[in-house]
């Protein structure tokens, strides 16, 4: 076993009875292990779509089962067809089928919601009993309505969950390529609210040929899925106000967008996200056949608005950051009146943001709530692996699925 083979061992607070291997997601690639009560989740590595990092994950992966034993008889992986994690997941499943008297095992495949796996990863991480508010916020994770999912609020817990609240949809122009390209998104979102003139007047430095090209796309719904991720609102934002229309590295948009605010010299950022600074933009919140709707158009209009006045950058930043804080405390007390719940886990690549973190929990727990973030295992999709195979094994031997 090579010293350079990292995982961290969790402790479960219950039995799995059948061996559990979870193949997490396709970015910062991790896999987990679970039996018994504990589970191995594998450090974090690279993205699966190079060979290289393929290649180890899969070396690693033989060497961590070789190490503790483990047959599994369930795999788990991402509800996203396209993972190169999923993928994998099938072949590893491809084993013989299990036949009474012949120790053969079965091994079943269970599609996990990626989200979902994220919030049951800080359950674990946190050894929680109970329902739980969970908040997962990220840049995309496949949704079971075909859409790509990002901004969500679940209630529930190991056992099963509900989809509680999420942001309004909007269009990801180019799908992939608007990861890549923030400008995409900051004219989705201008498009959508102000019409293709106003979008093409704010973002004047663009090239216009290519904002016509994605204003058909978006009307003709053509490579245009649609999101209610918080990390392309955060791309969107960082591009309208002229931080990144090109992004060099995932995330660099938002990290940029966190980065700008730390030297503002705001008296309420002693201590970076420690401090109350109270002005912010707002959301909307409306509720769709039980479901709240969280919309964001108050927050792009009062962005446009402070850039067109002559904000600067770090204070629209600092705004749009409180605007975000705020709209989780508004949903989780919407929430806690709906449900009677008070704990919150939060999980998520967003939550790796130092000012979101830092300024969220004491806002959270001034209002009643138990808050949790992750202590061991990773936030982002490094973490995801052992939220899946938990969900797994609890759907596979759990008669009722309650929320």
């Amino acid at each position: 076993m090579p010293h350079s083979m990292k995982y961290t061992k969790i402790t479960l607070p219950y039995k799995i009875k059948s061996g559990v291997l979870a193949f997490g997601a396709q970015s910062k690639s991790a896999f987990c292990f679970a039996k018994g009560n504990i589970a191995y989740l594998s450090g974090s590595g690279g993205d699966l779509s190079d060979l290289g990092n393929f290649k180890k994950f899969e070396n690693q992966i033989k060497l961590l089962q070789k190490k503790f034993n483990i047959k599994p008889d369930i795999i788990a992986c991402d509800l996203h067809p396209e993972y190169i994690s999923t993928k994998l997941a099938h072949d590893w499943a491809k084993g013989t089928p299990y036949h009474k008297g012949t120790g053969q095992v079965e091994r079943r495949v269970k599609k996990i919601q990626h989200h979902e796996a994220h919030v049951v990863s800080c359950i674990a991480d946190n050894d929680i009993k109970g329902r739980v508010i969970g908040v997962a916020f990220d840049g995309a994770g496949f949704g079971p309505d075909g859409n790509i999912w990002g901004g969500e609020f679940f209630i529930g817990g190991a056992k099963g969950f509900k989809r509680a609240a999420h942001l309004k949809y909007i269009a990801m122009p180019g799908a992939e390529a608007s990861i890549k390209e923030p400008w995409r998104m900051a004219f989705s979102y201008l498009y959508d609210i102000y019409g293709k003139d106003t979008a093409s007047k704010i973002l004047n430095r663009l090239d216009k040929k290519k904002m016509d090209i994605l204003e058909q796309a978006v009307d003709k719904k053509i490579n245009s899925p649609l999101t209610s991720s918080v990390g392309r609102l955060f791309d969107g934002i960082s591009s309208i106000i002229g931080i990144c229309d090109f992004a060099g590295y995932e995330g660099e948009a938002a990290i940029k967008l966190e980065k700008i605010i730390q030297g503002i010299g705001h008296p309420a950022l002693q201590g970076y996200g420690a401090g109350r600074a109270e002005s912010g933009y707002s959301f909307k919140y409306k509720d769709e056949n039980g479901i709240i709707i969280i919309d964001w158009g108050p927050t792009i209009r009062g962005v446009a608005r402070d850039l067109k006045a002559g904000v600067k950058k770090p204070e629209i930043s600092l705004k749009f950051h409180n605007a975000i804080c705020d709209m989780i405390k508004d949903v989780c007390n919407i929430l806690k009146k709906k449900y009677k719940i008070k704990k919150v886990c939060m999980s998520g690549g967003v939550f790796q943001n130092k000012y979101l973190s830092g300024r969220l929990k004491p806002m959270l727990v001034k209002e009643g709530f138990n808050v949790y973030g992750h202590k061991k295992v990773p936030t982002h999709d490094g973490g995801i692996a052992l939220g899946q195979a938990i969900l797994a094994y609890q759907r596979l031997h759990s008669d009722n699925v309650r929320v």
